[in-house]
C-alpha cells in the first residue's frame, strides 16, 4: 500500500473550562478535516523517531492487530511521525507494513504547540467534535484495552 504524507499541520489542543479539544491547522492544504476526521473517533499516534526509525515505530504494529475492532467503531487511526527523513519513515512504514496515514512533523511544530505529545510515543484520541476522549496508549494492556473499546462503544451508543 502506498504511504500518504499530508503536509505538516499544526495541532493546537486548547482548554476551554473543562472541555478539551484539538484544532487541525493546516497552511497550504485547506481544510484537513475532511481528510483525517472521516470517522467517529480518531487516534493520533505521535512518534518521535530521531534515534532509529524503525525501532521508534515498532510498536505501532500493536494498531495493525487491533485495526478491525476499531474499525466496527469508526475509529482510523493517524500516524504524527517527528523525524525530518521522509525516506527513512517510509521506509520503516513498508517495512512494518503499517497502513495508516501519515503527517510528518519535520520541525517539532506539533511537539512545541502541544506538551500532551511530549514523551517519545504519545497518543491521543477525539471524537468528530474534536474533543479529547482519552489521553494514552490503550493497547499497552488488555485490561486498558477493554476499558477503552467500551468507552468508544458507550460515546457511540450515546448519539
Amino acid at each position: 500500500m502506498r504511504t500518504i504524507f499530508l503536509p505538516l499541520i499544526a495541532l493546537l489542543a486548547f482548554s476551554c473550562g473543562n472541555e478539551k479539544r484539538l484544532h487541525l491547522v493546516t497552511e497550504n492544504f485547506g481544510t484537513l478535516d475532511s481528510c483525517i476526521l472521516v470517522n467517529d473517533f480518531t487516534i493520533f499516534c505521535y512518534i518521535d523517531s530521531a534515534d532509529c526509525t524503525v525501532c521508534s515505530m515498532q510498536w505501532l504494529n500493536l494498531w495493525s492487530h487491533r485495526e478491525n475492532e476499531l474499525e466496527k467503531l469508526n475509529t482510523g487511526i493517524v500516524l504524527i511521525v517527528n523525524n525530518t527523513d521522509e525516506k527513512a519513515v517510509n521506509d520503516a512504514i513498508e517495512h512494518l507494513q503499517l497502513r495508516f496515514p501519515v503527517v510528518l512533523d519535520n520541525f517539532s511544530n506539533i511537539k512545541k504547540s502541544n506538551p500532551i505529545f511530549m514523551s517519545k510515543n504519545s497518543v491521543l484520541t477525539i471524537n468528530k467534535e474534536k474533543e479529547v476522549i482519552w489521553l494514552g496508549i490503550p493497547i499497552e494492556s488488555e485490561k486498558t484495552w477493554n476499558l477503552f473499546i467500551k468507552t468508544l462503544r458507550k460515546l457511540s451508543e450515546s448519539k
